[in-house]
């Protein structure tokens, strides 16, 4: 089950979501943007309800208050249900790694929560985080990826990385808080010279510098959405366990670092989260799973073919659309779909739909204007680690389990023909 069932109360318990305006048959003739500013107007005028639960297809239950209904009823926010997770995952490799951006902004965003609250528990630290930053850090949590483009990540490579989604969805934070109506949001856009919504963009990208202000011993939630640190935030809790649920590659066993983020605290001097000496072998086992996903499926050598094909087509019939920022009128339209459509026009585009024409083939037969050839060199999960001393540990050192370290890239060298 997708993010798809919406509760408001204990006895809705299986109360669908509304048929998307932009899927609803009697629409069909209007564009999505209308639809899209019309429903966002709608919901406007309609005081929101206390709460609201979703149905999670990882995390169960999500509840969400009445700001953050505000920013998901958003149209920014409701885009995401128009981007794929796994760009062409879906086409190239399973069917059914289908699911949304939507649902894993959701996702980081209850990852965040349970994170936040797991390091309070564990902890003894005062002072106590103000609400304003903890709502700020969920929120970023729930933002940190509403700045993709179509096909997600496939996007920023046709882009040749000119295109960043998370400098877009600085963008889009604004755009939502100058729309905001909910006084919790309107307190973090103006309290304080708009330090909630400085933190909020701060948090996302991953830099305390940008801030006008100290977070005065709070410096550790910076280790909480966007850990440049040492890479443990809950963007990969939550995509790792929302892709393998779908693409099934790896076992429970081996999908077992929860307690990396349940058992950590917060450092006596606030500075930064700290693991357990004894979970040490679950942060290289998250590391592994995440070099395996990549192995096997991100940069799998038939999604990367598809990618290129994605790449030729959109550079051929839609160059302009690479130039379309959140900020941008026609940001609302560029979905998947959009994109898929537009392509339909060029020939190359239908090996997106039919993968089973993508031959592989030697590389001595590696030349000619339909052969394409993928050349990958994915990093090993320890040298993903970058190294023990962007951690820190405590408890009984002798606790710590040894791992056996893969220092080895995995090199992809394959060469395919369009059949």
């Amino acid at each position: 089950m997708s993010t798809s069932a919406v509760i408001h109360s204990p006895a809705q318990r299986r109360h669908a979501l509304p048929l998307s305006l932009s899927l609803d048959p009697t629409n069909s003739k209007r564009p999505l943007l209308q639809q899209q500013q019309q429903q966002h107007h709608e919901q406007q005028e309609t005081p929101a309800r206390q709460y609201m639960l979703i149905e999670d297809e990882v995390h169960g239950v999500i509840e969400l208050p009445r700001h953050i209904q505000e920013i998901v009823n958003h149209p920014l926010f409701q885009r995401l249900k128009h981007v794929h997770q796994l760009g062409l995952i879906p086409w190239s490799l399973n069917k059914a790694a289908n699911h949304k951006r939507y649902d894993h902004c959701l996702g980081a965003y209850k990852s965040a929560q349970d994170h936040l609250r797991a390091i309070e528990r564990n902890s003894r630290y005062e002072p106590k985080l103000p609400d304003w930053c903890r709502q700020a850090v969920e929120i970023a949590a729930l933002l940190h990826d509403i700045g993709h483009g179509p096909m997600s990540h496939a996007w920023e490579l046709l882009c040749h990385h000119s295109f960043d989604h998370e400098e877009n969805a600085i963008a889009c934070v604004d755009l939502i808080f100058n729309d905001a109506l909910d006084q919790e949001l309107v307190s973090l856009r103006d309290d304080g010279s708009g330090r909630g919504v400085q933190l909020i963009k701060a948090l996302i990208l991953g830099c305390s510098d940008s801030l006008s202000f100290p977070m005065m011993g709070h410096t550790y939630i910076f280790d909480i959405v966007h850990n440049r640190r040492c890479g443990l935030d809950v963007d990969k809790w939550d995509y790792l366990r929302r892709d393998n649920k779908r693409l099934q590659i790896l076992s429970a066993v081996e999908m077992d670092f929860d307690d990396v983020f349940l058992q950590a605290r917060i450092s006596a001097d606030g500075q930064r989260i700290e693991y357990r000496y004894q979970d040490y072998h679950r942060i290289y086992r998250l590391f592994e799973a995440r070099t395996r996903l990549h192995v096997a499926a991100y940069q799998n050598p038939l999604t990367c073919a598809a990618d290129v094909i994605f790449t030729k087509a959109v550079q051929r019939l839609a160059p302009e659309l690479l130039n379309i920022r959140s900020k941008d009128p026609d940001w609302l339209k560029l979905t998947d779909e959009l994109v898929l459509n537009i392509i339909e026009a060029d020939p190359i585009s239908r090996y997106i739909k039919e993968p089973q024409r993508i031959v592989e083939v030697s590389n001595g037969n590696c030349s000619g204007s339909n052969v394409i050839r993928v050349q990958r060199g994915i990093p090993g999960p320890w040298e993903a680690m970058k190294s023990e001393e962007a951690f820190a540990f405590f408890g009984n050192k002798r606790k710590k389990r040894p791992v056996n370290r893969c220092l080895s890239p995995t090199i992809i060298n394959k060469c395919y023909k369009l059949d």
